[in-house]
């Protein structure tokens, strides 16, 4: 009796695997970007380093790489023919570790801005520590090249 059970559950899965191999995905036309020569790691793109190119995904996926632009940074070595995508290549950092930078503090009716020195390095948004002249480490998030706004 239970092997009748296990024979009719198996069979039940078998149809649905089945079912879902026949229903394959449609293929999706779009461009991605590829390496048009090899990159070595920190090369800045140009747009001579970035060719696009057709491709027909099956998965029906659209790439996420197609925000990759010109003065973007390689993280990597990058082969020639690889597709360009995060973490791969990234936005440049608009901060770096020793960098002088601005850090503005500011509330309703007071703004401060302060020279400071920043500890670690990202791109605009991310989290970073910055070092006054008086030694003292404040938290703040990137907002541009060289500027740091204090988070309160």
């Amino acid at each position: 009796m239970m092997l009748k059970h296990n024979a009719a559950f198996l069979a039940a899965i078998m149809c649905v695997v089945h079912s879902a191999q026949a229903q394959s995905p449609k293929p999706v036309a779009g461009k991605i970007p590829i390496a048009a020569r090899d990159l070595m790691r920190g090369t800045v793109l140009s747009a001579s380093d970035i060719k696009w190119s057709d491709t027909t995904l099956t998965d029906g996926s659209v790439p996420e790489a197609a925000s990759v632009a010109p003065g973007w940074v390689a993280r990597r070595v990058i082969r020639e023919g690889e597709i360009l995508r995060e973490p791969g290549v990234a936005m440049p950092d608009l901060v770096r570790a020793g960098d002088a930078v601005d850090v503005v503090y500011s509330t309703p009716g007071v703004s401060i801005r302060v020279r400071g020195t920043a500890i670690g390095r990202g791109r605009k948004g991310d989290d970073v520590y910055v070092k006054l002249d008086n030694r003292r480490r404040l938290h703040g998030i990137i907002t541009g090249p060289n500027s740091v706004r204090v988070i309160q």
